[in-house]
């Protein structure tokens, strides 16, 4: 009886003590973050902090301050820190910014460190919370697929595709498919995996075409382009690209290629020969007459 009597008394003090500890403290935590529009390069927008009282005493003094320092962002029309007097017991209130996306900002997540000092009416001490806040940038690639110089016709071109990423964010598994025209034949495969495209940067992939006579000089030849951003979003598009296709005499004709001359030259090296030919055969005639007289 007494030993229950003091496992009783024991596991009251335990509660008590425990009570205690929970009820003297105060604490904040970070019970929500929103952002009022996506976030693109250049663009602003604002977050919201929610913060939470989920301890048993008031705390004033509360500063909330965003480290800007290693991310793509800034203060904007706003600090980066802020201030709120009171935040009463179960009670939330909101740390509002107005922050920019720096114009080389990519597509990604941002952790965004976030400090929190209060005061802590109970024992009257400041305390200081470190926490990590996320922030979506999201910027599309661009992509170009275009070809340079020109083509024959009636012959097999090897195509070089040149896939250029003009956007601020990179491109993966980047992957276009060649699927012709009426007058242009692929020949081999016509779906090809580049792979990454870095911001700023290019690849390129040949394919072999072949070109009819019927063919216009200037075709224009759909190329679907499939890629996923940073965000892992995927697109799916079409480039239309430009191409000069011309025959071997047009080519000529704009000075594309120099005008074969072999030709000419066969011909007038066998008009001399045969030019040197009667001219001996004439001779040796002369020489004969010439004999028969003397």
């Amino acid at each position: 009886m007494k030993k229950l009597f003091s496992f009783i008394v024991l596991v009251f003090l335990v509660f008590v003590s425990v009570t205690f500890l929970i009820d003297g403290t105060s604490a904040l935590v970070i019970d929500s973050v929103s952002v009022a529009n996506e976030i693109v390069p250049g663009g602003t927008s604002r977050v919201s902090i929610g913060l939470e009282n989920d301890g048993n005493e008031d705390v004033e003094d509360v500063s909330v301050n965003l480290d800007l320092t290693d991310v793509p962002f800034a203060p904007f029309d706003s600090s980066s820190e802020y201030g709120i007097d009171e935040i009463r017991e179960d009670k939330t209130k909101y740390a509002e910014f107005e922050i920019i996306a720096l114009s080389n900002a990519k597509s990604d997540i941002y952790k965004i460190p976030v400090e929190i000092q209060y005061k802590d009416l109970e024992d009257d001490e400041t305390k200081i919370k470190r926490s990590l806040i996320s922030v979506v940038v999201s910027s599309k690639p661009i992509i170009d697929v275009d070809v340079e110089g020109w083509y024959l016709k009636n012959g097999e071109n090897d195509v070089s595709f040149r896939v250029t990423n003009k956007g601020l964010s990179d491109a993966k598994f980047l992957e276009i498919n060649v699927e012709g025209s009426r007058h242009a034949s692929v020949l081999g495969s016509k779906s090809h995996y580049i792979g990454d495209v870095d911001s700023d940067d290019f690849d390129s992939v040949d394919v072999k075409i072949y070109f009819d006579n019927e063919i216009g000089d200037n075709v224009v030849i759909p190329v679907s382009v499939f890629y996923r951003d940073n965000l892992n979003n995927e697109y799916n598009e079409i480039a239309n690209v430009r191409f000069k296709v011309y025959t071997q005499s047009r080519a000529v004709e704009l000075g594309l290629v120099e005008r074969n001359n072999t030709v000419g030259y066969v011909v007038g090296i066998v008009f001399v020969v045969i030019l040197f030919y009667v001219y001996r055969k004439l001779r040796k005639r002369a020489r004969e007459k010439k004999a028969r007289k003397d």
